[in-house]
């Protein structure tokens, strides 16, 4: 009698163990899982400040995974979580032609422009007067920092103003290449700022 007990008790400890274990393995894996789709779905935080091999490979990868000429290293949302008075964020971008002799002869051919969007309720209407003017690496026919085998890559670099209310702001990309033979050459994509209070992450 007492050895069936005993057995009884430990059996239901073995049982109470396990079911602890996978408790805490599944709740281990769901926090996993809710901070992979955050990532994704959120947009970026960390700033880029150099267009290194591992940040060309990643453009180079969207560009088959899209299908599109015109990439903006920001996740699926194309949006970058930015803190108020942040200086100098970096976003990096890509743009591979269907012809890459559309960079021309001096490989200075293709170009891109940005332009804050003003339609909706965005930043520009909260304060924030004129974004364009806080993006530090240029807004109009703005040379590609590197050309590498038909492609270029470039870091759009921005500032966000201190006194703006949490906002977002969209930005319209557009790529024109000049030249002889290929002046029709052209693209156009977007990307948001998500302006965010100080201390949030």
């Amino acid at each position: 009698m007492k050895d069936k007990m005993t057995k009884d008790k430990t059996g239901s400890m073995e049982m109470s163990v396990g079911t602890i274990v996978t408790i805490v393995l599944l709740m281990a894996v769901l926090v996993l899982g809710l901070t992979l789709t955050r990532g994704i779905f959120r947009g970026a935080t960390d700033s880029v400040t150099d267009l290194n091999a591992g940040v060309k490979q990643q453009i180079n990868d969207l560009f088959g995974e899209e299908n599109k000429n015109l990439i903006i290293s920001l996740g699926s949302q194309k949006t970058a979580s930015v803190k108020q008075g942040t200086d100098n964020f970096g976003i990096p971008m890509g743009f591979a032609p269907d012809d890459p002799n559309a960079w021309g002869p001096t490989k200075e051919g293709c170009t891109y422009s940005i332009e804050a969007s003003e339609d909706g309720d965005y930043c520009i209407k909260q304060g924030w007067d004129n974004p364009e003017e806080d993006i530090i690496s240029g807004t109009s026919k703005v040379n590609f920092d590197e050309l590498q085998d038909g492609s270029g890559y470039a870091i759009i670099s921005i500032s966000i103003p201190e006194d703006i209310p949490p906002c977002l702001q969209k930005f319209s990309v557009s790529v024109g290449c000049a030249g002889t033979k290929y002046s029709g050459e052209s693209t156009k994509t977007y990307f948001i700022i998500e302006v965010v209070k100080k201390g949030l992450f």
